[in-house]
């Protein structure tokens, strides 16, 4: 168990969206908060210290990770990369972070999956961590890497984790897919700090949505870390009504991972 009072936390990708809400929810609780991203980060508080750093520096990251007990992942980059720049920094970069972690003595991480982990299952199907990953992208095919990672560092190691299967996080929903897929920077914030102060989480993976009415997901492992979310798109329908949003007809997406399973591949070559 993390103890907000006398741990330091790592967070990679601060700078990033998801970073920057997580460092705006954490810090009044977190009195030692490292941050890391390639990109400067503004406005630190007195209790975050920061270390600009490429993920591909392994050497920075051996140098800042010493004394820090628990490391919260959420550096990535998005699909729309090549697969060049997708593996540098969403596999190998998640090796570096996992390995020299473990070198260093962590003993808990929170790493950013995705839905796209899944993303080819049917709507129709309930998806729970339990379901064999079935990922719509090579971006979901790198996030089913990293929760394989962590389940051998925890078998091998010892080290808890949780892995966060992200829907769409936004400040509010946009479309109609993420009426289903929205988590909210609050409930981000909230699966977050549970997978720090858990006891003893395991090698958890968990859906990381809000408590959304139209959620097509299901997770046990909900009640297990804690989390109750407090955030619900369903308060958002009437303005994406208002913006020309179809809310109300058919379903625009067969699949989970939505647009991802129907985009062509990119040239790897």
């Amino acid at each position: 168990m993390i103890d907000p009072a006398k741990s330091c936390i790592l967070l990679t990708g601060a700078a990033g969206e998801i970073g920057t809400a997580l460092r705006l929810g954490l810090r009044p609780q977190y009195h030692h908060l490292l941050l890391t991203d390639r990109r400067p980060v503004a406005d630190l508080a007195s209790n975050e210290r920061f270390v600009q750093a490429d993920i591909a520096d392994r050497d920075a990251l051996a140098a800042m990770m010493q004394g820090v007990e628990a490391v919260v992942h959420m550096t990535g980059v998005p699909a729309e990369h090549t697969l060049e720049d997708l593996f540098r920094i969403n596999a190998r970069g998640v090796f570096d972070v996992f390995e020299v972690a473990r070198l260093a003595g962590v003993k808990r991480i929170v790493f950013a999956s995705s839905n796209h982990a899944f993303g080819c299952y049917p709507l129709t199907t309930p998806v729970t961590p339990d379901a064999p990953p079935r990922p719509d992208s090579f971006y979901g095919v790198f996030k089913v890497m990293g929760e394989t990672m962590l389940r051998y560092y925890h078998d091998r190691h010892g080290i808890a984790s949780v892995s966060l299967r992200i829907g769409t996080f936004r400040p509010q929903p946009i479309d109609q897919r993420s009426l289903a897929s929205w988590l909210s920077p609050r409930d981000a914030v909230q699966l977050v700090d549970r997978s720090l102060r858990h006891p003893a989480p395991g090698c958890l993976v968990i859906n990381a949505y809000s408590g959304n009415t139209r959620l097509k997901v299901r997770d046990p492992n909900w009640e297990f870390l804690g989390y109750r979310p407090q955030d619900d798109a369903e308060r958002y329908v009437e303005a994406l009504r208002a913006q020309g949003v179809d809310v109300d007809g058919p379903w625009e997406w067969r699949e989970h991972g939505g647009a991802f399973v129907h985009q062509p591949e990119k040239p790897t070559g």
